[in-house]
């Protein structure tokens, strides 16, 4: 997901001890997650952004990136990034 020009960075990801994934989502702060794919997708979600950014003409399969992200965003009681996700999916189906 990631492009050579992109100024923005996945958010760090591990593994912990009893094998479940964390996000850090804010310096110091280690989100735990259910399962590697959620914390991908979260760890993601900057890059995915910033590429819904570069994006001049609608496009469909960032949308449902974007939509994908907010479903997993609100899992995890991130409501506002969830909100901000679903009207960004919007912008980007126009």
């Amino acid at each position: 997901m990631s492009d050579a020009n992109s100024s923005e960075r996945p958010l760090p990801l591990r593994q912990v001890e009893d094998g479940t994934w964390e996000v850090e989502d804010s310096p110091g702060n280690w989100m735990k997650c259910e399962t590697r794919s959620d914390a991908r997708t979260i760890s993601s979600a900057p890059v995915l952004l910033e590429k819904s950014y570069d994006v001049m003409l609608p496009d469909q399969k960032i949308a449902a990136e974007l939509e994908a992200t907010a479903d997993i965003l609100e899992r995890y009681n991130i409501g506002w990034g969830s909100r901000f996700f679903r009207h960004r999916a919007e912008i980007m189906r126009r």
